[in-house]
């Protein structure tokens, strides 16, 4: 299996299972910093207890080998949900995930100035139309786009940009380690702003199944896909939880959805789908020729970001 596919099949996995965050977060009725402070707790808990099963002894010498990447990755994780938290408490929703959306136009800007790398035709052809979808999507819940809440949330999506980067670009290092120290960082910020820990009836549940199951399995799966796929690529993928959860939410806890809500999303799956398939049908196997005795190689993609 070629990096690239790797990369891809983990990604949509992690992809997958955080889906249904967005609907869980509705299951919970305690406020959102709480909220918040126990989804990092959780997290760190969760990953942490993870590594120490995969690496035993040698956990503190892989945490020594982040280095200043992943003590800079760590600081975005934790950055990043602290942004997202404080972004949701002073707007809409539907306006954070539309500016969210954002995040793969940055991370092709990144990629291709900070690291030097070019972008794949095909993402940049393919970042518009997922754009275009998510903004259809979120059409009928846009509110005033002029307020803090809102360059929070353009913060966060260039801190998200970032981190997917900054992970691509160092993929010989597990990054696991530092979002757990993320995780760590965003628990040890909120607890110091005073956020209360206490959760209302029926939020325990939901919040377990959240931070012990689907985020940290959801976070590893995308921060080790992070290391195979050029950033843009990450980032893109993300946006199918943006096109999804709304729809799982109607299912799960009936919430309403929109006519908008069904065309973006499906937008958005197709333009996916397009992105991913495409790229896949071009790489075909190397051939040999029995008769010649000699391998056929398929020509090289220069514009392949994955060199």
């Amino acid at each position: 299996m070629t990096e690239h596919r790797k990369g891809l099949l983990l990604t949509t996995l992690g992809v997958c299972l955080i889906i249904p965050d967005a609907t869980f977060v509705r299951l919970i009725d305690a406020p959102s910093l709480t909220n918040a402070l126990w989804r990092s707790g959780l997290l760190a808990l969760s990953l942490t207890f993870f590594l120490v099963l995969k690496y035993r002894f040698r956990l503190f010498s892989v945490l020594k080998q982040l280095g200043r990447w992943g003590a800079t990755s760590s600081f975005f994780s934790g950055l990043g949900t602290i942004l997202f938290v404080g972004a949701i408490d002073r707007t809409s929703v539907a306006n954070v995930l539309l500016i969210l959306a954002l995040s793969p136009i940055w991370a092709a800007v990144l990629t291709r100035f900070v690291t030097g790398v070019p972008v794949k035709t095909h993402t940049l052809v393919a970042v518009p139309f997922a754009f275009l979808g998510v903004s259809i999507a979120l059409s009928g819940s846009i509110e005033n786009l002029n307020n803090v809440g809102n360059l929070l949330a353009l913060f966060c999506s260039f801190v998200l940009a970032s981190n997917l980067t900054l992970i691509r670009a160092n993929k010989r290092i597990d990054m696991v380690p530092a979002v757990a120290l993320g995780g760590v960082l965003g628990f040890v910020v909120l607890s110091l702003a005073g956020t209360s820990s206490k959760l209302l009836p029926g939020d325990l549940t939901p919040t377990l199944i959240l931070g012990v199951i689907l985020l940290p399995s959801a976070m590893a799966l995308l921060t080790m896909g992070g290391r195979y796929l050029p950033s843009p690529e990450t980032a893109l993928l993300l946006l199918g939880e943006t096109a999804l959860s709304p729809m799982l939410a109607a299912v799960i806890v009936n919430e309403p959805i929109t006519l908008q809500s069904l065309v973006g999303g499906s937008i958005v799956i197709l333009t996916l789908f397009l992105h991913a398939f495409i790229p896949l049908r071009t790489l075909q196997p190397l051939a040999f020729n029995k008769n010649l005795g000699t391998a056929q190689v398929p020509p090289i993609d220069l514009n392949d970001s994955d060199s």
